[in-house]
């Protein structure tokens, strides 16, 4: 697809190369969103050249009188070039890129800058074979459309397909590989036809705008806003395609852009405050999931306007370096917010069940020397216990080691909160339970 087999290799250095972060390349990876959508697409359901053509077949194309009705399915190498064109509606006025669209997309068209990813066979006349197509390393190809990196024909052709669109385009030598062709591959003076299927873009193209503009320019938030909220869309993409390291790379980016600005009112201020909480919250995210706790709890201790998501995040964080108490206020404020999360019950649960397991070790009375006052702060954290999964969990482990005076203990609080113990066999080991009657 690459006019220059170079171009794709501009603006790279010999310094990004000798990074300490690298620089990484990408052919694009898909994504399958849970989206509510008629074409929703997903990377699983592959397809080799032959069955794309099969799904793809050019009856579309044949006059009706002609029809065999023992005739193979007609594929587009089985087709001229003038046929094709004749059912084509032109994309611009030379009428030298066609477009007839095979399956409709939804949603809006792609914007001239965006980032695309798309599966594709490339035809020449006449020829059984494709000269190039996606599918035969079986992944879509990820492209940013606006730099020059491809042929101009398809770029134009797709600029003007929706997400989950199916089409087929014809393409003039003058928009495709011209008179220098690219051989040995691709002869001079090639007429050339696309299929093409969109499976996704990201209207983020503004993103790289942020670098051609001058420090002055740099400094003022309207000029960076956009390039800012563009960023934002790639580093969740790096997220959701588990690329965490190209998401937190993103994510500074776009702090390193709000801490140059000069804000000039209470109302930039504000803009700027929340976009940087969500960009601190969401590297929080992902330091957690990179098990970089320390630096979770750095940026989301800089996070401007706190949401659930900020506290819960930089709870788990303190968690893991055993900021025990802090932990658990930050997960508290975050229950306060959002008292449905199951995710911020479920990790408040676990921190009182070890507060809880921890005060039953203390005080369980094993020797003759443990007196009364023992037994009774015993039965008072066994109390809890049966408390805390009658309030918030069905079923809860019991820790191993009591004595059957201690097991006495828990069965009749047990009984008392309507739970029950019962006992397991698990890889031939035996656990007790507390669970509710009900379970």
């Amino acid at each position: 697809m690459a006019e220059h087999s170079f171009s794709s290799l501009k603006g790279f250095k010999l310094e990004d190369l000798l990074s300490k972060d690298g620089i990484m390349f990408e052919i694009g990876e898909q994504y399958c969103d849970d989206e509510d959508e008629e074409f929703a697409y997903t990377s699983f359901a592959q397809y080799s050249n032959a069955e794309m053509l099969d799904m793809l077949n050019m009856n579309d194309f044949e006059d009706n009188e002609d029809v065999d009705k023992d005739q193979e399915t007609l594929l587009i190498h089985g087709i001229s070039f003038a046929k094709l064109k004749s059912k084509m509606t032109s994309l611009t006025s030379d009428e030298k890129v066609m477009k007839f669209t095979k399956q409709k997309g939804i949603g809006e068209v792609v914007p001239y800058n965006a980032q695309v990813t798309v599966h594709y066979i490339g035809y020449f006349e006449d020829n059984d074979e494709p000269f190039d197509s996606s599918y035969a390393s079986g992944k879509p190809r990820t492209l940013r459309l606006g730099q020059n990196i491809i042929i101009p024909g398809l770029e134009i052709a797709i600029c003007s397909m929706r997400k989950h669109e199916v089409a087929v385009f014809w393409l003039h030598p003058d928009y495709a590989y011209r008179a220098i062709g690219c051989l040995p591959r691709i002869p001079p003076n090639v007429e050339v036809a696309f299929i093409v299927h969109l499976t996704d873009f990201l209207d983020n193209g503004s993103a790289d705008t942020y670098y051609n503009l001058s420090i002055e320019e740099k400094q003022s938030f309207p000029n960076v806003i956009e390039s800012v909220k563009h960023r934002l869309v790639t580093a969740k993409d790096h997220f959701r395609k588990q690329r965490i390291k190209n998401a937190i790379r993103e994510y500074k980016k776009v702090v390193d852009c709000l801490e140059m600005v000069k804000l000039k009112d209470s109302a930039e201020e504000q803009e700027m405050n929340e976009l940087l909480s969500r960009t601190y919250t969401n590297l929080g995210v992902c330091y957690n999931k990179m098990d970089m706790p320390r630096n979770a709890c750095m940026v989301c201790n800089r996070v401007p306007f706190p949401t659930a998501k900020t506290h819960y995040n930089f709870g788990k964080a303190l968690l893991c370096i055993a900021e025990y108490n802090e932990a658990m206020k930050e997960l508290q404020k975050a229950y306060k917010l959002d008292p449905h999360n199951e995710s911020i019950k479920k990790a408040i649960q676990q921190r009182q069940y070890l507060e809880i397991e921890k005060r039953l070790w203390k005080n369980c009375f094993k020797s003759e020397e443990q007196n009364k006052t023992k037994s009774d702060e015993f039965r008072k954290a066994a109390r809890d216990l049966c408390e805390s999964v009658q309030n918030n969990i069905t079923r809860q482990p019991l820790p191993e080691g009591f004595t059957e005076e201690e097991h006495e203990i828990i069965r009749e609080e047990a009984a008392a909160s309507g739970l029950s113990i019962v006992r397991h066999i698990r890889y031939g080991k035996e656990v007790m339970y507390l669970q509710k009657n009900n379970a």
